[in-house]
């Protein structure tokens, strides 16, 4: 299912040269090693692979070579998730916000000082969080009720924040807080660097229904932020925040789709091989679910090229973002219930001693379990219709009602 298919011979060679390095460099054994690991030794794990694939770009190859990473073309961003995919290496959800956010977000709107400071550590093994949503302010964002005030230089930080993946890990939190108590809505909030390794912050994960523990809170209790780690001007952090959640919609949906893309494929392969045995009755039903889930990858891998084209652009942000982020999310939702149902027995496995090994691993009823998350990271798929409506369509925020 290569999505280029006139490749010119220099993306040829590029695709030979990928899928060469995978398999010289993939780990042996490394989903049971990874298994019998504890959260310590994963993350080392990861740590040290990050720096694998950091040796040619690959961690972060939508990043400039100068801060770290590859400095590829789209065209060959997708060759490389598809290829990786495709070698069963290791993924780096450990470090999505790492790679995806705080590169993004600190290239445009940081400071020449925090850029020399954050975006080469992020890129090679830093783990960063995410510290935007709150228990009363999910969806609704600009309601977050966590405050900060001048204090000793810098900000006092009080509040709660929750649903921040691998927090517990996390050495840094890309943070918004409230700076203007008597503001409402989006207005009056900043963004902040926050150091997680101090006193004040308080981690707990938050045990999900798969059995994993990367999501979690975040308690903070006068935790201290230098006057210097406010990311662009105070009150302005919202308008910073829009780059953060571009990218969590879109250069993210282009690694996602590429493993979904492989995911149906090895789906597609287990249906040729029963084809030739004739052990079911069903063929024509599960031929036609299959053909209809490929068509959908096809079209959602296009609108994830042009996407990120678009981004990197700089010609479109919200309402295209938000568009790939219905549809990559839906798609894995769906293509991960079809594969539960189509393994039967199979799909089902002992969640015990599993680390979060990525979106889509074989184990489908964990792949499942972990789809539904995504359809509310980054804003929830109802809040991205929302937002399609009004930025894309132009529709009125409240609709006439018709007598």
């Amino acid at each position: 299912m290569d999505l280029v298919l006139h490749e010119n011979p220099d993306l040829t060679a590029f695709r030979h040269d990928v899928a060469s390095w995978f398999s010289e460099h993939t780990p042996a054994d490394w989903e049971r090693r990874v298994d019998a690991m504890d959260r310590q030794q994963y993350v080392a794990f990861s740590q040290q692979w990050l720096r694998t694939l950091g040796s040619r770009g690959f961690g972060a190859p939508h990043v400039p070579r100068e801060w770290g990473g590859g400095g590829y073309s789209v065209r060959e961003q997708a060759i490389l998730y598809e290829e990786w995919a495709r070698a069963g290496a290791p993924g780096v959800d450990l470090f999505v916000v790492s790679l995806f956010h705080v590169p993004t977000t600190l290239l445009i709107a940081g400071s020449p000082r925090q850029q020399r400071e954050y975006v080469r550590a992020a890129v090679t093994g830093t783990v960063w969080c995410q510290g935007f949503s709150e228990p009363s302010a999910g969806s609704d964002l600009a309601s977050l009720r966590t405050r900060a005030e001048p204090a000793d230089g810098g900000w006092r930080v009080t509040g709660q924040k929750i649903w921040s993946s691998n927090a517990d890990a996390a050495e840094y939190c890309i943070l918004l807080a409230r700076t203007d108590p008597d503001s409402h809505g989006s207005r009056g909030i900043s963004y902040f660097v926050l150091d997680m390794r101090q006193p004040g912050v308080e981690v707990r994960p938050i045990k999900q229904n798969s059995g994993h523990q990367e999501f979690c809170e975040i308690f903070l209790d006068g935790a201290l932020i230098p006057a210097e780690n406010v990311l662009g001007e105070v009150g302005q952090g919202w308008r910073v925040a829009q780059s953060t959640l571009a990218a969590e919609r879109g250069p993210t949906g282009l690694e996602i789709t590429e493993r979904i893309a492989v995911g149906l494929s090895h789906l597609i392969g287990e249906l040729d091989a029963r084809r030739k045995l004739a052990v079911t009755a069903e063929l024509s039903a599960v031929e036609a679910e299959l053909a209809a889930l490929s068509a959908r990858t096809w079209a959602v891998r296009s609108l994830a090229l042009d996407t990120v084209d678009a981004l990197e652009r700089g010609d479109g942000t919200g309402s295209l973002a938000s568009v790939l982020k219905i549809a990559f999310t839906e798609l894995l939702q769906e293509v991960t219930e079809c594969a539960s149902r189509r393994s039967g027995e199979r799909s089902l496995v002992d969640p015990r001693q599993r680390h979060h090994r990525g979106w889509i691993t074989g184990d489908w009823a964990l792949d499942w379990f972990g789809s539904w998350g995504w359809t509310i990271a980054a804003g929830t798929n109802e809040i991205q219709r929302n937002i399609i409506g009004e930025q894309l369509l132009g529709l009125p925020r409240e609709p006439k009602v018709l007598r």
